[in-house]
């Protein structure tokens, strides 16, 4: 494994596109049968999304909740197509702009250069620029 692997270009172009509130550019890195897992979720919430219909369905509700921001503090270690990838994220509530952190453990599986699983681990909403 890689650590000091740059973050995907891929990756990046998606995760721009749904800062700008683009599920479309986002999808286009999925595969069609690909499989998102909330591992973390708690009792009750999404744990899994089945194939580019549910992932979008559940990227487009989140327009609603959370404002897609930034990525820093990113490590990307990878192994042939596959990658894992540790970021924080930097967010707003869309329904009152307040700012938030998040941080990410994203376990990517890849077949032909398209997102085949994606493990999803995520911490606590945290207020801006608070303790990890």
């Amino acid at each position: 494994m890689d650590d000091e692997a740059e973050f995907p270009v891929w990756l990046a172009e998606a995760a721009i596109g749904l800062a700008e509130g683009d599920v479309d550019t986002w999808l286009q890195m999925y595969a069609d049968d690909a499989v998102h897992e909330f591992p973390f979720a708690a009792a009750g919430d999404v744990r899994q999304l089945e194939g580019k219909p549910q992932i979008r369905a559940y990227m487009a509700a989140m327009d609603g909740s959370v404002q897609f921001g930034t990525l820093d503090d990113i490590t990307v270690r990878e192994l042939g197509e596959d990658v894992m990838i540790e970021a924080e994220g930097h967010h707003f509530d869309a329904a009152t702009g307040d700012p938030f952190d998040i941080r990410y453990l994203w376990i990517i599986e890849r077949r032909d250069g398209l997102v085949t699983r994606l493990k999803d681990y995520m911490g606590p909403r945290r207020p801006a620029g608070g303790a990890a």
